[in-house]
């Protein structure tokens, strides 16, 4: 069963590249009208003009996560372009230091903080103002194993991703009577662009990522981008409140 977006409005935050530009590729091509953020413009620019010469429909948004008044500025945007937002996919999130919290940097835990949760809670506070007024709405934010399990030598980052869930499970409850649905995906270790990079330099450099995979390999951008575009869709009505695990097991431990 194909899911479709025809016709509704997405937001997607963090399109430039990765699982974000896949899922806002996606959402162009089942019909949707197509928010592309980013940080960086011209990624942005890139994949909205790949939508439109699909056919699809799409406009570009540099947006910096950090700051609250560019988030407010990019939905405030949609709405004016497309007169409502029905889907916002926030793709948010870095990881700065693998090593224990005693050896991060004050500076590295702010970095974390500001874009993996208080980013996030921008985005969020945004599109629920939004989608209130118009009465519905499904918000699918970026999680991560690490939102749902500990991991060694992550504790900073983890305790912004467990933010993530726990923003995610209560708004869901708060929202749930304006028909709005709130959910989030959390990847296992992930093949990457920066880890495709990592894996020329050192081909090694994957083991200590996998120890604990139970399938034994990397999710690939293009299976978390499905389960983003899952929980966007009408196929999903059921389902809010939920950190879905794409993780090849890792959870399940």
């Amino acid at each position: 069963m194909k899911q479709s977006m025809k016709d509704k409005v997405a937001v997607v935050v963090g399109a430039g590249g990765g699982s974000g530009r896949i899922t806002a590729l996606e959402f162009g091509r089942q019909g949707a009208m197509v928010v592309v953020a980013d940080m960086d413009e011209e990624k942005a620019k890139s994949c909205a003009e790949e939508i439109k010469k699909n056919g699809g429909n799409a406009v570009s948004f540099a947006c910096n996560v950090r700051n609250e008044d560019e988030v407010k500025a990019l939905m405030d945007y949609a709405v004016d372009t497309y007169g409502r937002i029905d889907v916002g996919i926030n793709i948010v999130g870095t990881n700065t230091d693998f090593t224990d919290i005693t050896e991060v940097s004050s500076e590295n835990f702010d970095l974390m903080y500001e874009i993996n949760q208080r980013g996030m809670y921008y985005c969020m506070k945004y599109e629920l103002l939004a989608m209130k007024k118009n009465g519905k709405g499904s918000i699918v934010n970026m999680g991560s194993v690490g939102s749902l399990v500990g991991q060694r030598k992550q504790g900073a980052y983890n305790a912004t991703k467990f933010a993530v869930a726990g923003m995610t499970k209560s708004a869901a409850l708060d929202f749930a009577q304006d028909n709005i649905r709130i959910n989030c995906v959390c990847p296992g270790p992930m093949m990457s662009d920066g880890m495709k990079a990592a894996l020329e330099k050192d081909p090694n450099f994957a083991d200590q990522y996998l120890v604990d995979v139970p399938t034994g390999r990397f999710v690939e951008q293009q299976e978390v981008a499905n389960a983003f575009i899952f929980l966007a869709s009408d196929l999903a009505s059921g389902i809010t409140g939920v950190a879905l695990p794409v993780d090849g097991g890792m959870a399940a431990d």
